[in-house]
């Protein structure tokens, strides 16, 4: 069952019961900074009314984005997302096309900058939406 937060020519926000998780997908290349932030404020917004640990971006169709999007992600969103955990860990998964280079050095760029930032965020990038999957419910039995 998916439950739709946010929808536009450029991404789409949703949580799927299925495996207990907030989805951002990309459905083209992001603009600009300001359609960035835009997207993401929603994902913040939709995750603060939710009681899961799970956070998904399918970043295969994003393309790069800016520098200033990439520390907006580390210093506003995942601190955010961890902030509403109230110390409990958030999951947070990548699924990247390995032959989409440009959004590959801007998810790289965004693991390394949110694992400096914060202790409390396990990141994992992924290739295959089934592999993806399955850690999904593999976090399911670890109990933080």
């Amino acid at each position: 069952m998916k439950k739709e937060f946010y929808k536009s020519s450029t991404a789409i926000v949703y949580y799927d019961a299925d495996v207990d998780a907030l989805f951002l997908e990309y459905t083209a290349k992001v603009l600009n900074d300001k359609q960035f932030v835009e997207i993401n404020f929603a994902v913040l917004n939709a995750f603060q009314l939710l009681s899961t640990q799970k956070f998904v971006v399918d970043i295969r169709k994003m393309g790069i984005i800016g520098v200033a999007s990439q520390q907006w992600v580390a210093t506003t969103l995942l601190p955010g997302m961890v902030k509403h955990l109230k110390g409990k860990k958030l999951f947070h998964a990548q699924l990247i096309d390995p032959k989409e280079i440009l959004s590959k050095v801007s998810a790289s760029n965004i693991k390394n900058k949110s694992s400096k930032a914060d202790g409390n965020v396990e990141l994992i990038q992924f290739t295959s939406m089934e592999n993806l999957k399955a850690q999904l419910k593999s976090w399911d039995l670890i109990s933080y």
